[in-house]
């Protein structure tokens, strides 16, 4: 019996000194290393009125915190990029708006017209990026399904107290058949914010909601054709939230509802979805690669067809 006790605790001291040594300080000198590359973002939409295009640098995965273009851990816009925007024969230079960070230019200094191909070139100290894209066909909201639930937001102290609605939306669509496609849905609430100021005075100040599809899931808004070619598709849920709580000075009512239908590059959805799939505040998430099309840069350049439906 000692000598099995015995053995026991030599176990265990080999298995706590075998987990201390798995965690180890490494040399970054040994880390592999890696320039900062452009990073580009821009999508271009026949509904859009203006064209603006994002550039940036990358930051180092080991000791990026130092990059004189990172600030604060948010990237800074390059205001000495040369950006063009090509089409059909025809180029133009964005310049760089130092109120937005962005380059950009009107929409119709280059009209963004379905099914024309458009070119993409940032030129910074030596080095450049380039990507294309074509814009897709618009594709029309046949139908806003629309329901009502009674809130959850209860008040104890009120027995004769009536919950407000929450608003549930789904969107209606036919896929284009005989080609992939890939869609994405979204959508805004505008509404009226009542604030009182005091025991005599109330403020109503404009506010915008986002409606969030497919609810806690991330990736709601996203759908392919994959299995519809052709067919009638309906998108997840969104729910409107008021916020009215019982016996609360602060109110929301609703004015009017924007859904809205994207119609999207493969680029452009692939991108999105990962971004959406990317759980930054899960420790535990598995790491993924974000998708990029730009040549000998980062980023998305892509374009997309919106259609809208407004329900007053």
């Amino acid at each position: 019996m000692k000598n099995t006790i015995l053995a026991l605790l030599a176990i265990c001291s080999i298995s706590l000194f075998s987990c201390e040594t798995l965690v180890n300080d490494v040399d970054p000198d040994r880390l592999p290393r890696s320039d900062s590359k452009l990073v580009v973002h821009g999508y271009l939409s026949p509904q859009d009125t203006t064209i603006s295009i994002n550039v940036y640098y990358s930051s180092q995965l080991i000791g990026g915190n130092n990059s004189p273009y990172w600030l604060n851990g948010s990237p800074i816009s390059l205001n000495d990029a040369v950006v063009t925007l090509s089409n059909q024969g025809k180029r133009v230079t964005l310049p760089f708006d130092s109120k937005t960070g962005t380059y950009s230019i009107k929409a119709t200094t280059m009209p963004i017209l379905e099914g024309q191909t458009y070119e993409l070139k940032v030129e910074r100290g030596g080095q450049t990026a380039e990507a294309q894209c074509t814009v897709p066909k618009a594709v029309a909201i046949q139908e806003i399904k629309q329901d009502s639930v009674d809130s959850k937001m209860m008040d104890p102290s009120n027995p004769n107290y009536v919950p407000p609605k929450e608003y549930l939306y789904r969107i209606v669509w036919r896929d284009i058949a005989g080609q992939e496609n890939y869609y994405r849905v979204g959508g805004y609430v505008f509404q009226n914010q009542t604030v009182q100021t005091n025991p005599n005075m109330v403020t109503v100040i404009p506010s915008i909601q986002d409606l969030n599809f497919g609810e806690n899931n991330r990736l709601g808004a996203f759908s392919t054709d994959a299995s519809a070619d052709g067919l009638e598709m309906i998108s997840s849920t969104a729910r409107t939230r008021l916020y009215n709580y019982p016996g609360s000075t602060l109110v929301f009512k609703v004015k009017y509802v924007e859904l809205t239908l994207l119609n999207c590059e493969k680029t452009y959805y692939d991108y999105h979805r990962a971004v959406q799939a990317f759980d930054r505040n899960n420790p535990f998430a598995e790491p993924s690669l974000i998708p990029s099309n730009i040549k000998n840069g980062l980023g998305c350049f892509a374009a997309f067809n919106r259609s809208s439906f407004v329900l007053k």
